[in-house]
């Protein structure tokens, strides 16, 4: 059976060092063949394997993550960028990432042991974070800098947030602020060396010798600026890790810099941009309505004095035009193909489009007509998905977690608490599509035991503490002003129908 088998196995052809080697080391050379035939074989069974016409111009190699972006992650970022400033629907797709992922912010709650320091905690992140003062540039607040963040990842591939130290003189809620950095300002020339600590730095990036991060080589300024700024220098600084923050979607293991999202919809982005163009312009043409007079004998002359026959030959089509061509002179247009499916070619590439970004076409393009409720929620959850991954896989451990950490040890440090909590986060809800139809759901939900009270509410992007201490008190309220209404279940069932007077109502049912 082993002869059998071998006699069906594919003869790899032999090479001159395959003799020799049979010569004077068999054994390594028969592995070698071996090696080489299960390699023929293999390639049988997948046909994206075999050589051939199919596959010929198809570019591959087998480089790490690093190895494979590093020559392509300045270019990719100058072509989003362009794109993103040039053309509408690229920069709609970023808007669409930024809003649908962060939203009007993704929101902590602290986990302190007493209700005191969770209290305290939220105070203190809320005169920091809900104003201007968290940026090192006074413009946004947190949940603009999660917008920025994002959009950013979008485009570029990566951000940095570096961290800035303050002065208790500063006048700051806490002594910390929050600088964006594109990721320019790393220094991809430091790459393949040892840092100060003997471990390597990869495009920019030093570890230790366990592959911890340890720092990062940063310019002082964006080497793109046209004037240097005071005290700055091109020449890239060492920053621990410590104070960077580097966030970005990791697409394989190993990956150590992050690649611009729209590395797949570049080349389509560009040809569709200029396909639009050609489109207009045609229709362009169309519109202009224009009459040419060739005078065959040359005995007429312009009239009322216009162009004479000696005049230059108009080269432009403008709306209304009459032109007198000289003797012998006669126009002809070129009869370009006609598109006829314009409709469907430009709603199949932006389809394309969007699948690349990972957001849905409804949303890139604002064209709804082609769906209903169903398939429009159906859409929608699959998006979900993808906007869930980027907030709990990406922006909350890389982006949210660490600037928590730095505002709570800003606030030891200040002495304004005394142990730093830790925080959960709740993200924005997906907008309900038609909410007397998903509110009804939740609401059967609750009552079925299937969801519970506080899951309901942090669904919807609350907190469950806070929202039933305030339901509680406007509760509260309206027994004392003794309001009935038809949304307090203590007093009205869902059919409808009162509930006995004080069941729920606080009344000590011993005193009646």
């Amino acid at each position: 059976m082993e002869a059998l088998a071998m006699a069906e196995a594919p003869v790899a052809p032999q090479g001159v060092l395959d003799r020799v080697l049979m010569t004077v080391a068999p054994r390594w050379a028969l592995e070698r063949m071996r090696a080489r035939a299960a390699a023929v074989a293999m390639s049988r069974y997948f046909e994206a394997a075999q050589p051939g016409r199919r596959t010929s111009g198809w570019s591959r190699n087998g480089g790490d993550a690093n190895a494979t972006n590093l020559p392509a992650l300045a270019v990719l970022r100058w072509h989003a960028r362009d794109l993103e400033r040039n053309n509408g629907w690229a920069k709609k797709g970023v808007r669409v990432i930024g809003r649908n992922a962060v939203g009007w912010g993704i929101v902590p709650k602290p986990t302190a042991a007493s209700q005191a320091a969770k209290d305290h905690a939220r105070e203190l992140w809320k005169l920091w974070a809900d104003t201007t003062e968290c940026d090192a540039d006074r413009r946004l607040t947190f949940s603009g800098i999660q917008r920025l963040v994002m959009e950013t990842i979008a485009i570029s591939g990566e951000v940095l947030i570096r961290r800035r130290r303050r002065r208790a003189e500063d006048g700051l809620a806490l002594p910390v602020q929050l600088q964006v950095l594109e990721p320019d300002f790393i220094d991809t020339t430091k790459d393949g060396i040892r840092g100060p600590g003997g471990g390597p730095i990869v495009q920019g990036v030093e570890f230790d010798q366990l592959g911890r991060r340890v720092a990062y080589w940063l310019f002082e300024q964006h080497p793109g600026a046209n004037r240097l700024g005071a005290g700055s220098s091109f020449v890239s600084k060492r920053v621990p890790a410590s104070d960077v923050l580097h966030i970005y979607r990791v697409d394989r293991p190993g990956q150590v810099r992050g690649v611009s999202w729209f590395a797949a919809a570049i080349v389509k982005l560009k040809d569709f941009d200029e396909y639009e163009d050609a489109v207009l312009m045609r229709q362009k043409i169309a519109a202009c309505f224009a009459a040419f007079v060739t005078d065959m004998d040359g005995a007429g002359g312009a009239p009322l004095g216009e162009q004479s026959h000696q005049d230059p030959l108009i080269e432009t089509i403008e709306p209304g035009l009459v032109s007198y061509l000289p003797p012998g002179k006669d126009v002809t247009f070129a009869a370009p193909p006609s598109v006829s499916d314009n409709e469907g070619f430009s709603a199949s590439t932006l389809r394309r489009i969007a699948a690349s970004l990972g957001v849905t076409y409804e949303d890139l393009t604002g064209d709804y007509s082609r769906v209903n409720f169903s398939s429009s929620r159906m859409s929608r959850l699959a998006h979900w998905a993808d906007v869930h991954d980027w907030r709990w896989n990406m922006l909350i451990p890389q982006l949210c977690d660490g600037v928590w950490a730095w505002a709570m040890e800003a606030a030891q440090i200040a002495g304004l608490i005394m142990e730093a909590p830790r925080a959960d986060w709740t993200p924005p809800p997906m907008p309900m599509i038609e909410p007397d139809k998903e509110g009804l759901a939740y609401a059967r939900l609750v009552r079925t035991g299937a969801m519970t009270h506080d899951e309901m509410v942090r669904e919807q992007g609350g907190d469950p503490d806070t929202h039933w201490a305030e339901y509680a008190e406007g509760l509260k309220r309206l027994d004392e002003l003794d309001i009935w209404l038809d949304s307090d279940v203590r007093r009205v069932s869902a059919a409808g129908l009162t509930q006995q007077r004080g069941s729920g109502s606080g009344e000590d049912e011993s005193k009646k």
